[in-house]
């Protein structure tokens, strides 16, 4: 497996505490240890990944249907995002896995404390080591794939010092520096065969390595890019850039190829975007306007929407020509009655807005609302899914967690449920009361569990 390496026993153990009731005397005395692994494969092919692998710490003949279940690398239904974060409860080698539609809280083997931010993307966490140099760790399974070390990246000069060595200052810097934002590929059937594309914040410039190779490769050195995005339909890379500008990366080639499929729109750049692919497989562009901690309801925020034409290149995007009447909104009389936490919560998401982006016309089109959808945005691929799929999830709503770098790396207070019908932010602790506290050093991320 080259750069490939497992420790998926740590992880099975760790879920052994949330199994109990799963034994032979959980229904009516029934012996569930005597059915065939035949069966048992075909239960666990119904099963989300955290039960999956529950189950498998039942007793010693599910564990070998687990076990086989792996090696035969069966694939299980369509998963809904965790919620994944370091907290006092877990220590600084392990983290908290939260399963949403289970309510059910896993720890994982992960190294954390001091590492900096880190990403997700296709089911693997993107991390650092001790000195910067990156790593792709699947929180699940305990799988690990080596990437290039930091030093090889093209935008990072004299990282070393005389010794050979870099300093701790060095190793700070890159941490906040060399990486920005990350999307990776499908693995398939190999975690040494994904690309892992990297925006790096120095010039924003974009490289990408498989596992295992020697150094990164420079890929652009002035696209500017809020966001890098896998599509797993065409197997392309799709980048968006602060000035709305869209472009596609195909990297299967000798040569890598980079095409523009939407034009620049716009010259806001205090606002996060994020590329969103639809399940019907809609491009679409989520716009994070940041609030910079002051109060957070859309009505004293409407100036944030009556100037955004402003910002925007003439007759590139179609705005729904009004903003929210004041009665559908949640006032400050309601906020403070039905939302007391906020009061010690500054919060810095003022306004979310998404764009269908229409390619053939080159236009961004406003959209209201999103339906029966849910979308996970922080540092991550952003993942929009369908609520009739995942009852657990609110519809019309975006699950926000912090990627606002401007508030450095101790402050992370920004994570809730946007509504987009009321243009409100809800604590996320209130939806989901059985979080542990998160520490501030390193945002919580949403990941969607793999076994590959």
């Amino acid at each position: 497996m080259g750069a490939l390496r497992s420790s998926s026993g740590d992880a099975m153990t760790a879920t052994k505490n949330h199994a109990q009731h799963s034994r032979s005397d959980a229904v009516g005395g029934a012996d569930w240890s005597i059915l065939t692994e035949d069966l048992l494969l075909i239960i666990m092919a119904a099963l989300d990944i955290p039960s999956l692998i529950r189950s498998g710490a039942t007793c010693t003949s599910w564990h070998d249907a687990y076990s086989t279940f792996r090696a035969l690398r069966r694939r299980s239904p369509k998963q809904a995002p965790c919620l994944l974060y370091a907290c006092d409860e877990y220590g600084p080698n392990h983290a908290a896995l939260y399963c949403p539609s289970t309510n059910t809280t896993f720890r994982v083997p992960f190294p954390h404390h001091g590492r900096g931010r880190f990403f997700s993307s296709n089911g693997w966490v993107f991390a650092t080591d001790e000195v910067a140099d990156p790593y792709l760790f699947n929180p699940v399974t305990g799988d690990q794939a080596m990437l290039p070390p930091v030093k090889t990246i093209p935008c990072i000069e004299n990282f070393l010092d005389d010794n050979g060595n870099p300093s701790e200052e060095d190793i700070k810097w890159a941490r906040d520096n060399a990486y920005w934002r990350v999307a990776i590929s499908a693995a398939g059937d190999d975690a040494a065969t994904c690309t892992v594309l990297v925006v790096h914040r120095s010039g924003q410039m974009l490289s990408f390595a498989k596992p295992g190779d020697e150094r990164w490769t420079l890929l652009s050195r002035d696209l500017w890019l809020d966001d890098v995005h896998y599509n797993d339909r065409n197997g392309l890379f799709y980048g968006l850039c602060s000035d709305g500008s869209v472009y596609v990366f195909d990297l299967g080639e000798t040569s890598p190829v980079v095409t523009m499929i939407m034009r620049r729109v716009t010259t806001l750049r205090d606002a996060a975007k994020y590329l969103v692919i639809t399940p019907s497989g809609e491009l679409c562009q989520v716009w994070r306007i940041w609030d910079a901690g002051e109060a957070h309801t859309q009505i004293k925020h409407s100036w944030i929407y009556e100037n955004l034409p402003h910002f925007t290149s003439q007759g590139c995007i179609d705005f729904t020509g009004r903003d929210d009447p004041a009665g559908d909104l949640v006032t400050d009389e309601e906020e403070n009655t039905t939302s007391k936490s906020w009061q010690k919560i500054a919060v810095s998401t003022g306004k979310l807005l998404i764009f269908k982006v229409d390619i053939e016309r080159q236009k961004l089109v406003e959209l209201r609302s999103i339906g029966e959808h849910a979308l996970f945005l922080g540092y991550n691929s952003a993942v929009c899914l369908s609520t009739m799929d995942f009852p657990t999830f609110e519809s019309n709503c975006a699950y926000l967690t912090d990627d606002c770098s401007e508030f450095g790396q101790i402050v992370r207070k920004d994570l809730g449920i946007w509504n987009f019908e009321k243009r409100s932010l809800q604590d996320l602790r209130e939806e989901w009361p059985s979080l542990f506290p998160w520490l501030d050093e390193s945002a919580p991320i949403w990941i969607t569990p793999s076994l590959f």
